[in-house]
């Protein structure tokens, strides 16, 4: 093989390796940052009335939006199907409690999706030791329909004094700001 046949075959490998390269970047781009591609529309609009609503939580607790008139709550919704919804599950019960030292609540929703989704949901919570309500939310169900129409998960919709104060996939800059707001206020408390 001659030199110049040398030098060329060693610049194309290097210039497939490049395009490897460039493209296994972009797809871990995703991956670190797989919100900078969900549509902006997924999340209420802050500043508006949170729409009233009724359910009924794994426990047979009943949920109605009065009884939050003067109180914070925070929606995160979930599905079992939801590979980044099994991500976050584990940090719940220490989000459930920088939330309630916040004076807030966290109420999971989990999307009911089959038959047996409600044993599947139950033996989640437990795994997890989920202390917060959990409701299980069929397709048509008004947490579902009102607070995330676009069926997005992980989501979630941040509630005060009967305003959305936040909205959006777990994990946002939205998202952030508000654990970083419930770890203010539960360093403030001690």
């Amino acid at each position: 093989m001659t030199t110049t046949a040398m030098f060329a075959l060693t610049w194309a490998a290097l210039l497939g390796s490049v395009a490897l390269t460039l493209r296994m970047a972009a797809k871990l781009r995703f991956a670190l940052d797989p919100f900078r591609h969900q549509p902006d529309d997924l999340a209420l609009p802050e500043g508006m009335p949170a729409p009233p609503f009724s359910a009924v939580t794994l426990d047979g607790a009943v949920l109605d939006s009065d009884d939050y008139a003067d109180r914070a709550f925070t929606l995160v919704f979930v599905s079992h199907h939801c590979p980044s919804c099994r991500e976050h599950l584990p940090h719940i019960p220490a989000l459930w409690r920088l939330a309630e030292s916040a004076a807030s609540e966290l109420v999971m929703v989990v999307f009911d999706e089959e038959s047996g989704s409600r044993a599947q949901t139950e033996r989640l919570v437990a795994e997890h030791a989920i202390p917060a309500m959990t409701v299980l939310a069929s397709a048509d169900h008004p947490l579902r329909e009102l607070y995330n129409p676009r069926q997005a998960t992980p989501l979630y919709c941040h509630v005060e004094s009967g305003v959305v104060r936040g909205s959006g996939p777990l994990g946002s800059q939205g998202w952030q700001e508000l654990v970083r707001g419930w770890q203010a206020s539960a360093v403030g408390v001690r």
